[in-house]
Order: structure tokens, then sequence, then C-alpha cells
């Protein structure tokens, strides 16, 4: 009877052993599904349950039931130029040379990231060629309609004001953009 129970005993180890194993395997395999994000960018999720978007926290992504893609979401630099036959017409017709650099970054929220993933793709969202295709005919919109209101004297001596009035006309929402700020590197 004795090796009856010693072998019920080894059994029953066994058992024990094989849920340890499986259970330590599916927690593994769980903490290979979190995924963590570095500052500046954003994980963007679809698949089942629909799109989601973590910034500063990780996020469970299952290969089988999502995708999952990563969009940079720090501020570019887009630089406009309008030198001599394109440069800014002033108020008293006078052309002004001028290079503006302009910041524009992805909005930090959930609404705005899906939709810059949907319309643009995570790949090409901060791609600077992609950017200056976007905004650059209403950035140099914004310059033309301003300039015209300032005297090229004035675009020296008002230089904060001149560039408060183009923030304003450009806005800030820019369809999941957002313009940080504008600076004018030369005059």
């Amino acid at each position: 009877m004795g090796s009856f129970f010693d072998g019920l005993g080894g059994i029953t180890l066994l058992i024990v052993g094989g849920v340890a194993f499986l259970l330590f395997i599916i927690l593994a395999a769980f903490a290979s599904f979190y995924k963590k994000i570095p500052q500046g960018k954003a994980i963007v999720r679809t698949g089942v349950g629909g799109g989601k978007v973590a910034f500063n926290q990780g996020m469970y992504v299952i290969p089988i039931l999502h995708k999952m893609e990563i969009m940079d979401i720090s501020v570019k630099k887009l630089q406009i130029n309008r030198m001599e036959h394109e440069g800014l017409i002033c108020k008293d017709n006078i052309r002004a040379d001028i290079k503006v650099a302009f910041f524009v970054r992805v909005n930090k929220s959930v609404d705005d990231v899906l939709s810059v993933a949907q319309i643009i793709g995570t790949e090409r969202a901060s791609d600077v060629d992609t950017l200056t295709n976007l905004f650059e005919a209403k950035f140099s919109e914004a310059l033309k309609t301003v300039g015209k209101k300032f005297e090229f004297i004035s675009l020296y001596e008002a230089r904060r004001e001149f560039r408060n009035e183009i923030l304003d006309i450009i806005g800030t929402d820019l369809n999941g953009y957002i313009l940080d700020d504008c600076a004018i590197d030369y005059l």
C-alpha cells in the first residue's frame, strides 16, 4: 500500500509542477503583450475593441487581436521662406524678404491622434515633408495676409505684433495638429 501512495505523491507533484509551469508561461505571455511608450510618442492600437491611444503609460497589445503603431507627437519645425520675387508685399507696396519657422505637433488628445492616424498615417504624421505639403499654403497665405497690414518699417519695429497676428490668423487647431509657436528668423 505504501508504494501506491508514493506513486500518487509523484503524480500530484507532477500536476502541481505542470500547472505552475503553465501559469508562468501565461504570465510571461501577458507581460510580453504589454507595450510601453517613450516621451514624445503615442501608441495607436487598432483591432478588437476599436482604436485606443496611450501617451505616458503602456497598453496591452495582443498580436492576433490588435495592430500597434507608434506615432511621433513631438514638435516639428517647418520653415517658410518668402524671398525675392516671392517676398511679402507690405501695406506700402514694398517687398520684404522673410523666413519664418513654424512649430507644429500632433495634438495630445485621443481623438486628434486617431484622426491623424486615419487620415495621414502614423509614419507620415511627423514627416517634415508631409507637414510642409499639408501646411505650407495655409502658413504662406497667413504671412501674405498679415504682411499686407503692416508697412515695411513697422515689420521691423512691431515684430511681436506681426508674429501674434500670424498666430491669430492661422489659429491653433489644424485638423489634429496644433501650432505651438512661430518665430521670425529673418526679415
